[in-house]
């Protein structure tokens, strides 16, 4: 019994893992309800801002990505990052 319980638990762990990160996809702006199942290095969800198009964008990104972008963006673009499903919103 002991045996099987560590089974299911060891199971649940490794599903849990193996889930995606979800997030708001909008690459025009706009109202924005689409939302997309990041890859899996994909470990952020990012929202973009465009201030000299007034526009942005909102899509999977890489932790990587999103340092680039909030270090050297500089004020063209304008980029705010986070790391749970469909927190673009």
């Amino acid at each position: 019994m002991r045996n099987l319980i560590v089974c299911v638990l060891a199971m649940l762990l490794l599903t849990q893992a193996v889930v995606s990160l979800e997030c708001y996809h909008c690459p025009n702006g706009g109202r924005c309800f689409s939302t997309s199942t990041c890859r899996n290095n994909q470990d952020r969800c990012i929202t973009m801002f465009f201030p000299s198009q007034a526009k942005y964008a909102k899509r999977c990104a890489t932790q990587y990505e999103c340092d680039v972008l909030q270090t050297m963006g500089g004020t063209s673009v304008k980029a705010i990052c986070c790391g749970m499903d469909r927190c673009n919103r």
